[in-house]
């Protein structure tokens, strides 16, 4: 992706959405690992600046407010699909398709391809997430993809949409601990520091 990443484009973080979209305000060439390389200096909106040097960055470069479509390795924000059926006028499927973003779990804890530890794994992470300000705003990026979710909704209708995907997020775990039952030994290293709320969902 470095190729096509220069300076004034946005981009987002694929292992942290949660940033939201930044600004590239320096791209310079360096040397990594002793071999020529390029430094791409990005400032995003919920994370401040941040530097990457390397031949192989996980960075999204990202066309006006959305990644480009037709990439097979991109993906547009969620709330983009919203947005979509609002200017075709399908006011009808909006507040379906609101409902599936705001209540969906990652692919990543989801994939079947991907082992039950992964998957574990992966499901746990979502526990960083809470209905402090701070928690709340962050998994409410992830979700959407927005940069201020606050510019679409308001603080009560992310703690409804909140609390519906705790509940979801919680049976999916009980899911992936019922599925690793015959695996004792990792569910019990990977849970040993899970947070108290995944540790309540193992107990019952």
């Amino acid at each position: 992706m470095t190729d096509t990443i220069t300076f004034g484009d946005r981009v987002t973080h694929k292992l942290h959405p949660e940033w939201g979209s930044g600004a590239v305000i320096k791209v310079e060439n360096a040397i990594v690992g002793g071999k020529p390389a390029p430094r791409v200096t990005v400032r995003f909106s919920n994370a401040g600046l941040k530097v990457f040097a390397g031949n192989s960055l996980p960075l999204t470069p990202m066309e006006g407010e959305h990644t480009v479509p037709g990439d097979r390795f991109l993906e547009r924000p969620a709330i983009a699909e919203v947005e979509d059926l609002e200017r075709s006028g399908l006011t009808q499927a909006v507040d379906k398709k609101l409902l599936e973003i705001m209540l969906a779990i990652p692919m990543a804890c989801r994939d079947k391809f991907n082992t039950p530890e992964h998957r574990l794994r992966r499901t746990l992470e979502l526990y960083k997430f809470d209905m402090s300000g701070r928690g709340l705003m962050e998994w409410a990026i992830v979700q959407t993809g927005m940069d201020d979710p606050l510019t679409r909704f308001n603080r009560g209708q992310l703690e409804e949409y909140f609390k519906r995907w705790v509940r979801d997020r919680d049976s999916h775990l009980a899911n992936i601990l019922s599925e690793m039952r015959d695996d004792p030994t990792t569910t019990k290293r990977l849970m040993q520091e899970a947070p108290n709320a995944a540790l309540r969902v193992a107990s019952l």
